[in-house]
């Protein structure tokens, strides 16, 4: 089996492990035979948040991650630094890979409503997240968002899995 080409027009809905209405129960492994043991699942209750997560295009990944580290210091002297702008990395990710939300209120308990602007990032178009929205995210969603973002715009363990027994083409 080979790599299965990535789609950034597919979007996968994600519940938040931050949301109320996301928990954890334990469940049978075989429900037929309850001597096989359990396992802990994730139980989203009705009114959970979705946020539809899309995956980023290879262009965008090299920008965010091109942007993710500065060095610093002058040639010849012997500090140099290392600065990594992680949440810088995280509100790009996630600005570019939300592509909306269900059931996401502010705290007047008004339903906010999904906001794009125009952002060009290497002579591309993109249509990202408004300021207005993204201001509505903390710290700990944006990072736990952008790395849900992150993993979907990789080929994932099974597909690489998958491609290693495959034999390189020869032409």
């Amino acid at each position: 089996m080979a790599l299965i080409a990535m789609t950034v027009s597919d979007t996968v809905e994600y519940v938040s492990d931050l949301d109320p209405a996301k928990g954890q129960k334990s469940v049978p492994l075989d429900p037929k035979d309850p001597s096989k043991g359990e396992i802990i699942k994730d139980v989203v209750n009705e009114g959970a948040t979705v946020f539809m997560l899309r995956p980023l295009d290879v262009f965008l990944m090299g920008h965010i991650y091109d942007n993710a580290s500065m060095l610093s210091g002058k040639q010849g002297d012997d500090t140099v630094g290392i600065h990594t702008r992680v949440n810088q990395t995280n509100i790009d990710a996630v600005r570019h890979g939300l592509a909306g939300f269900k059931n996401f209120a502010a705290k007047n308990g008004n339903q906010l409503r999904f906001k794009t602007q125009k952002a060009v990032v290497n002579g591309r178009q993109y249509d990202v997240v408004h300021d207005d929205i993204m201001n509505s995210f903390g710290v700990k969603l944006i990072a736990e968002l952008a790395d849900k973002i992150k993993e979907i715009s990789e080929v994932s363990p099974d597909e690489e899995k998958n491609s290693a027994g495959a034999s390189p083409q020869s032409g």
